[in-house]
């Protein structure tokens, strides 16, 4: 692997992160609620769209990284590893509440619950990303 392809993957965690404090500002601007639905639920569902979305993009990087080491070595745990990145980006592409809302589903005022799993899930990504550039 040359240190130009390793580069290039280092900045896509900053680059993720950038594009969600777009995505913030976009909801911000622009919110996708009710008139009638005040108090804390918009705080609660921009946060989770913001975190659903560097979860996306994070577990998009990742998976790319265990794609191109199972390439290398086939090892059988890294075809595990491939599994669990598929399914974690499955969860975090249809808790999106922009994927939620397009197929009609609206937000159902769970409060602060709405937004903890994926939290947890990006807390979980990160340290799996941070595992995956230092043995790279």
């Amino acid at each position: 692997m040359s240190n130009g392809f390793n580069t290039r993957i280092a900045f896509l965690p900053l680059l993720a992160v950038l594009f969600a404090f777009y995505l913030l500002g976009i909801v911000i601007a622009q919110p996708m609620f009710p008139p009638g639905m005040g108090g804390y639920y918009p705080m609660y569902y921009s946060m989770k769209l913001v975190m659903s979305t560097l979860n996306t993009i994070l577990l998009l990087v990742l998976l790319a990284m265990y794609v191109s080491a199972y390439r290398e070595t086939t090892s059988e745990f890294l075809v595990g590893l491939i599994i669990f990145d598929l399914a974690m980006l499955f969860y975090a592409v249809s808790s999106n509440p922009l994927i939620q809302a397009h197929f009609g589903f609206g937000p159902v005022g769970l409060g602060p619950f709405v937004m903890l799993p994926d939290l947890f899930s990006l807390a979980a990504v990160i340290v799996l990303l941070v595992q995956a550039f230092r043995y790279r």
